[in-house]
């Protein structure tokens, strides 16, 4: 009787109970040894708590993330249509967000500020536009025959090389009154086009449209932009979520703010002096050559290799020699690997942290994901993911790895030598 009433009173819960070997030949607990007084006492573990249910639920949060980022990923490529201008729209909210704040400050209004600066950075973006769009209509025009041109330079450049080709000249005119006597066949063929007039109004008409919807979206967020984010704040539990989501917020803008207007104050620069460069080595439409290289210089270590591929390409069709185009590419590269090492260092400082590697990646995935605007806009992004991470514990071992300090402020911490190898760090 007391044994049961202090098991009732008991507050183990069942699984946790002291289990005790029934056996109806058993003798009495007071006869037992006191091993088998402590078996019978044994508290025994729920099958849930063991190293192979532990390592079992590791595997399947795994696998559920991975499913996750899998399901983004798709989500991001068949919605790129939607997600694009949104993308841009927002990437312009940080930037301009600043200037609109010191306008108001001014006294003017919230939306006469929204609506001054987007009709006043799409007017500047039309003008240069409209100023670029003959010679690059030129260039295209005549892209088909300058790449022929550009072919037979390296043609007669080869030519010592090209023994086996005279070899077959050769057996082609000792065979050429067999080839006489068949029927001779005449061809009639149109002149290339790069592009086809349809497709290019078709195409025309898409940007436009993509450029519009830019503008609306640019121009709601910069003025209801603050009234969003109030009702995203009020749906937060507490103050403390309300402060931290704003700390967060402000570190992304700030962050990408920063990032954008001295990148596009170096460009502009950039192009600048590109033009310069262009016009002293008797390039012709040298503001085209520089408009060029301050666009591609948004895109980190490849944009400005692809910029001189292209000079090269179009001075090699308009100089007589491949040597004179090679010094005008060489000229272009020279200004843009000035620039890059010395200038854009010395500007941005910490905040472009990110290696060529991980540049590189967010570039092809990026690129993968929404194509030519996704390659323009694969470093921002990676600002913007690089703070997102580092605002959560569980992913800021990925922030790190794209530039995010890894030690705290109060930390002593000695990151390891460039020149030093990876296995003599880990032997130490």
């Amino acid at each position: 009787m007391s044994d049961r009433n202090s098991e009732e009173r008991s507050p183990v819960p069942n699984e946790l109970q002291p289990r005790r070997r029934l056996d109806i030949g058993s003798p009495d607990l007071a006869s037992q040894s006191p091993a088998a007084r402590v078996e019978m006492h044994r508290v025994r573990v729920p099958s849930e708590y063991s190293p192979q249910s532990v390592t079992h639920d590791n595997w399947t949060r795994a696998m559920v993330t991975t499913i996750a980022a899998l399901l983004v990923m798709g989500a991001l490529y068949f919605a790129s249509s939607l997600l694009v201008p949104v993308v841009i729209a927002a990437l312009a909210y940080l930037s301009l967000r600043p200037i609109e704040t010191k306008m108001c400050g001014w006294g003017i209004p919230q939306v006469a500020a929204s609506g001054l600066l987007i009709v006043g950075l799409f007017s500047m973006l039309g003008l240069i536009v409209a100023l670029l769009y003959s010679p690059a209509q030129r260039w295209i025009a005549a892209a088909p025959e300058s790449l022929a041109e550009v072919r037979g330079k390296f043609e007669s450049i080869a030519e010592p090389l090209t023994t086996l080709d005279r070899a077959e000249d050769t057996v082609d005119d000792a065979t050429a009154p067999l080839k006489a006597a068949q029927q001779r066949i005449e061809v009639a063929y149109e002149k290339p086009s790069m592009v086809d007039e349809a497709t290019l109004i078709n195409q025309t008409v898409q940007m436009l449209a993509f450029v519009a919807a830019i503008a609306v979206l640019t121009f709601f967020m910069l003025s209801t932009g603050d009234d969003l984010l109030n009702r995203v704040l009020g749906v937060l539990p507490s103050i403390s979520a309300r402060e931290e989501m704003l700390e967060k917020i402000g570190d992304i803008q700030h962050s990408v703010g920063r990032y954008l207007a001295q990148i596009t104050c170096i460009n502009i620069g950039l192009g600048v002096a590109v033009t310069l460069v262009m016009w002293l080595v008797g390039m012709p439409t040298p503001v085209l050559w520089g408009v060029m290289a301050a666009l591609f210089n948004f895109i980190p270590y490849v944009g400005p290799l692809a910029a001189t591929s292209i000079v090269f390409l179009a001075a090699a069709s308009y100089f007589d020699t491949i040597g004179r185009a090679g010094v005008v590419s060489f000229a272009f590269w020279l200004t843009t690997a000035v620039e890059g090492q010395f200038v854009t260092p010395a500007i941005l400082g910490t905040t472009l942290r990110v290696g060529p590697v991980a540049v590189l990646i967010a570039v092809a995935f990026w690129g993968f994901l929404w194509g030519l605007p996704g390659v323009f806009l694969s470093v921002p992004l990676l600002i913007v993911q690089r703070k997102i991470f580092a605002s959560f514990e569980a992913t800021h071992a990925f922030a790190v790895v794209l530039g995010e300090d890894a030690c705290e402020a109060d930390d002593d911490c000695e990151p390891i030598q460039e020149d030093q190898p990876i296995a003599e760090t880990a032997a130490v």
